[in-house]
């Protein structure tokens, strides 16, 4: 089996079947797709049925996306694995392609790609990533910034006509995912035996699972990434962004205490990875302390904790008077400076 494609779902009864459709009407055929049912209580089961000759169906317990997608990692016979959210859309080539890439360079573990987004009221971008995350978006970043290595598709031997020109990149990017989220972790196929040294993804987490997933993938191996959209994101109300989003402030504390976990634990036991690279381990632990920082502020009954985070700044080299002094501001002062904060930001 060259490529297990896993599909977790958690009541996406509405959706699945085209993200099944779309996997199973890939080019390459020598592949599985898992649907993994993360204890749905709409009529997912029954809308997957009719696969039940095609696919792999497993059921579990509620247990978040990370849990779905281990089982279905662990079920995997495939050489390769690859993500695909039940709301999304595979492009038909994106198995050929990426599996391309790694039988061709052997030296890459992992390579994602660029990819498109839509939504049901006619919205399409076909190129999307560089408005997705701001490290494109604000940093005025480009992948040459990123990658030590391109070349051409057509350069490397790999006859996708349509790509020709389009480019492959390729190197070591740790460092610069450490500090700048740059990869649609959608999007990423990876060769299994990788998840003999950094694991499998880590069920704590029900945000930032997936950066930290490939973020311990790239501190061990060279990645790819292909400048051409092999997955189409869908947006609609009932995605799991929109759905955490109604949780506002609590939401907020969970995903920038996701993320300085995460960074924390990068850090725990690489003293030399510290020591080289001192000031910029200090910027982004200044960053996530004071993210966190920010919604805890926003809370009636967090102030203090939102204190001790600030404080961290001023040890990282990074003062937050103003911050420090609003957390003892009455909780409604609290909430208006925010938000004028925000504004100010946004202008």
């Amino acid at each position: 089996m060259k490529v297990s494609i896993i599909i977790p779902t958690f009541n996406r009864a509405k959706y699945v079947c085209e993200a099944i459709d779309s996997a199973l009407q890939q080019t390459m055929k020598d592949i599985e797709v898992i649907v993994v049912d993360d204890g749905s209580t709409d009529n997912t089961r029954e809308k997957i049925k009719p696969y039940k000759d095609k696919i792999e169906y497993v059921y579990t317990k509620n247990g978040g996306p990370a849990h779905a997608r281990n089982v279905g990692m662990k079920r995997a016979k495939g050489e390769y694995i690859s993500f695909l959210d039940s709301d999304d859309i595979y492009y038909p080539y994106k198995t050929d392609l990426q599996s391309s890439i790694l039988d061709k360079f052997r030296d890459i573990a992992l390579v994602h790609t660029e990819f498109s987004a839509f939504d049901d009221n006619g919205f399409w971008d076909e190129y999307h990533l560089k408005k997705y995350h701001t490290a494109f978006k604000r940093g005025n970043l480009d992948y040459e910034d990123i990658y030590p290595e391109k070349i051409t598709l057509e350069d490397a031997g790999l006859y996708f006509e349509c790509w020709a020109q389009n480019k492959i990149y390729i190197g070591n990017i740790f460092q610069i995912y450490f500090q700048k989220i740059i990869i649609a972790t959608a999007t990423i196929m990876f060769r299994q035996e990788v998840l003999k040294k950094v694991g499998m993804q880590d069920e704590q987490y029900r945000i930032f699972e997936d950066y930290d997933f490939a973020l311990r993938i790239c501190k061990h191996y060279k990645v790819g990434f292909i400048d051409v959209p092999t997955y189409k994101q869908r947006y609609h109300t009932g995605q799991i962004s929109n759905t955490l989003k109604k949780d506002g402030d609590e939401t907020s504390i969970e995903k920038q205490s996701n993320f300085l976990q995460i960074i924390q634990d990068i850090i725990a036991g690489n003293e030399e990875f510290f020591m080289h690279n001192r000031d910029m381990v200090k910027k982004r632990l200044f960053i996530g302390h004071k993210y966190l920082a920010l919604p805890l502020m926003g809370k009636a009954n967090r102030p203090r904790l939102a204190r001790n985070h600030i404080a961290k700044c001023f040890s990282y080299g990074y003062p937050e008077y103003l911050l420090y002094v609003l957390t003892f501001f009455p909780y409604p002062l609290r909430r208006i400076a925010l938000k004028i904060l925000s504004v100010l930001k946004a202008t």
